[in-house]
């Protein structure tokens, strides 16, 4: 039966990614919407961000030759590469191009990726918040001038929405490589508790992407179910955020061959940081962050075992 994992999650951070800027100015990268500007962190800085935990903190790939070359004039992944050495390949897909020869065409291979990823997008607008420095520490030590710089800075929930296709992960058509359902549940695993320690080195910062609240399961259909379903009030009195249950519950209500999701969804939240709490286990089965992730690999581990 055809498998899909989904996770929307909310994370609190500052600043989370730059574009070019102008001059001396470090501008955010931004999205617009209904006449409102919101910050937001590219799908490409979250794959980024999810490789080096994977490498760094879980040993993906670490000892292996980089599997990526520019021999082709595009940096792409190499000819010889598969799935079954290299999990990056498996997990995030690839391009890569054989030189034409008397043995092989030429033509590109593109495996597309397994794990599929949305920006993340600030949960509240943008209210042109500009930091001013220089580098006066320096200059005093040089007796050089000052150099002035402005950054945009936006501090706000972000929200983003993971989703896999369980069937493609630790397959490959291009080349026949079929993995054993052990490595496939492994490296989800692998993937989901990367996820839940999150951190993104920026500016001179370490940013927490670790999620403060988050809701998904696994599916009979790769489906993105609460991807731009979250919204958040801030209550003044309490001095805490909000999560609107409705729309989730209106999203867990939907049916699917007979059956709504509800039964399949899970939340799991950081007790403490929201004032309505006690909504969540209205819309679904409601645990603690790291109940969430455990209930998800035990999921994925149950799937592969009887695939």
């Amino acid at each position: 039966m055809s498998k899909g994992l989904t996770i929307t999650l909310v994370f609190d951070g500052m600043s989370m990614n730059y574009g070019e800027g102008v001059g001396n100015i470090s501008e955010l990268k931004k999205l617009s919407r209904s006449g409102r500007l919101y910050a937001y962190l590219s799908r490409q800085a979250i794959r980024y961000e999810l490789y080096r935990i994977l490498k760094d903190t879980f040993g993906m790939d670490r000892d292996k030759k980089d599997p990526l070359h520019k021999e082709q004039k595009v940096v792409q992944f190499h000819p010889d590469i598969t799935i079954k050495d290299y999990m990056e390949a498996d997990l995030f897909g690839y391009m890569k191009t054989k030189r034409k020869s008397k043995d092989n065409d030429g033509k590109t291979q593109t495996r597309p990726a397994v794990v599929r990823l949305s920006p993340a997008v600030a949960l509240e607008p943008f209210m042109y918040d500009l930091e001013f420095g220089t580098n006066k520490n320096f200059a005093d030590r040089t007796g050089a001038d000052p150099n002035p710089f402005q950054f945009e800075h936006q501090h706000s929930l972000y929200s983003y929405t993971i989703t896999v296709d369980m069937d493609r992960l630790g397959y490959d058509p291009n080349d026949g490589t079929t993995l054993d359902n052990a490595t496939r549940a492994e490296r989800l695993s692998m993937l989901l508790d990367a996820v839940k320690i999150l951190n993104r080195d920026i500016k001179g910062r370490t940013e927490n992407l670790n999620p403060l609240f988050a809701i998904g399961g696994v599916y009979d259909v790769k489906n993105p179910f609460f991807l731009n379903r979250i919204k958040v009030a801030y209550d003044g009195e309490s001095g805490k955020y909000l999560i609107d249950t409705e729309p989730l519950k209106s999203t867990t209500a939907v049916k699917f061959n007979g059956e709504d999701i509800k039964s399949k969804t899970r939340i799991g939240y950081i007790k403490g940081f929201w004032h309505n709490e006690e909504e969540f286990s209205g819309v679904c089965t409601a645990v603690d962050m790291d109940g969430f992730f455990e209930h998800l690999k035990e999921e994925v581990k149950s799937h592969y075992a009887g695939a």
